[in-house]
């Protein structure tokens, strides 16, 4: 046994870790035997070198990173992905290819080796990530982390794979692609955005409300506005809630519609709105619910009409 493998035995506690580093840096030859011996027959000493692959100067790095991905043992593989992906070493990247697309490999591996590749050289391997987001036998799990690494590669096709998975049967799918077209926020999925405004599930609506709310683009808000008027009291509070915060014209004005409206909860979620984002043109419309038969709408429109200049607070008792 070398020095350098009973230092690593000992264990690479924060106290030891800078002396075993220095001591490989020095003594360049011995790690490589040590590595060796790691990978081959001294399977005890893979653990350590993982531990400390972070602080090595790049070719030492790189030299335990590519050992590591090709170990049989999934729990070093998965590590050594791991690193791979945090220092951004993409030195073994047609072989990670082939852990991602090998369906036998343990989704952990393939997780990460998607991560590494959507990191390290995402225009070249964009094309491996679609395929596995609109692969419905892959594994909704793998699909899901394939679909947030396209967030970080933003161009016209992955829109366009992206505002197609909002019509996918899986629903973690449908919500998963909602989510990613929300974070990126791109003009161009406006649309698609409009037409997952009428998913069944609750979730997918809300990720494509919030993708229009937070546009810069008069045509999301606009749409988001009619949608409103449109929709079922039950959907027109969820989203007053949502979209509240824009404080836009737009949305604003769609809001002071609901204060007509027949439905209580609807008109209590429409008067709290507006004293959440004051709106002067409101005044008219808020005064006539001064008189509401629901006490918390009366109180809600109080309050947003002394936040909107349509009433002095000393004249009211609230």
């Amino acid at each position: 046994m070398t020095e350098l493998s009973e230092l690593l035995l000992k264990g690479t506690t924060p106290e030891r870790t800078s002396e075993i580093v220095e001591y490989i840096h020095n003594h360049p030859k011995e790690f490589e035997q040590v590595l060796n011996a790691a990978f081959s027959k001294q399977a005890n000493l893979k653990q350590p070198l993982l531990d400390i692959v972070d602080l090595l100067n790049g070719t030492l790095m790189v030299q335990i990173i590519e050992q590591a991905i090709r170990d049989d043992d999934i729990q070093i593989r998965k590590r050594g992905l791991q690193s791979a992906y945090r220092t951004r070493v993409d030195s073994s990247n047609s072989y990670v290819v082939e852990i991602l697309t090998n369906p036998k490999e343990e989704f952990e591996a393939r997780k990460w080796a998607l991560h590494i590749l959507g990191s390290t050289d995402p225009d070249y391997y964009s094309g491996h990530i679609v395929r596995i987001t609109r692969n419905n036998s892959e594994s909704t799990n793998l699909r899901k982390e394939a679909i947030f690494a396209l967030t970080k590669i933003v161009n016209d096709k992955i829109l366009g794979t992206l505002c197609a998975l909002l019509g996918d049967p899986d629903v973690e799918i449908r919500r998963s692609g909602a989510w990613a077209l929300s974070n990126i926020g791109s003009s161009d999925t406006i649309n698609c955005l409009f037409a997952a405004l009428d998913d069944d599930d609750e979730n997918v609506r809300d990720w494509a409300i919030r993708g229009l709310r937070d546009m810069d683009d008069t045509r999301a808000l606009q749409g988001l506005a009619d949608a409103i008027h449109t929709s079922i009291p039950e959907e027109q509070v969820r989203m007053t809630r949502l979209v509240i915060e824009r404080k836009s014209e737009v949305i604003l004005r769609a809001i002071v519609e609901l204060l007509g409206s027949p439905d209580i909860q609807v008109r209590r979620i429409a008067a709290w709105a507006l004293g959440v984002s004051p709106y002067p043109p409101a005044v008219p419309s808020l005064k006539e619910l001064l008189n509401d038969e629901d006490e918390e709408v009366r109180d809600y429109a109080r309050i947003a009409l002394i936040r909107s200049g349509g009433l002095d607070p000393t004249d009211l008792r609230l």
